[in-house]
């Protein structure tokens, strides 16, 4: 009788752990997702700490060279010198 009570309750036992691994928020299917959005957000930190690395050499340039800032300003804002016009064609 004993024994008895003693598998059901471990039958019990493990039919909600198994309930839990399936459905909880502990759930496998909960561990692949979470280890997804990891690798996802790996990635993501890597691409951007290549932009830092690639911002950081750029202003290392414009620091360092008034003809590259110049340059940089022209090219990428439109500066001009007071005696300068700026004139855009359309196509």
């Amino acid at each position: 009788m004993r024994l008895g009570l003693l598998r059901i309750f471990l039958l019990a036992c493990m039919l909600v752990i198994g309930i839990g691994m399936v459905r909880g928020e502990s759930s496998f299917t909960t561990y692949f997702e979470l280890k997804r959005s990891k690798e996802i957000l790996g990635k993501t930190v890597n691409n951007l700490e290549a932009e830092n690395r690639d911002l950081s050499q750029e202003i290392d340039k414009i620091r360092k060279s008034k003809e590259y800032a110049r340059k940089v300003l022209r090219d990428k804002y439109h500066v001009t010198d007071p005696d300068e016009s700026i004139i855009f064609f359309a196509e």
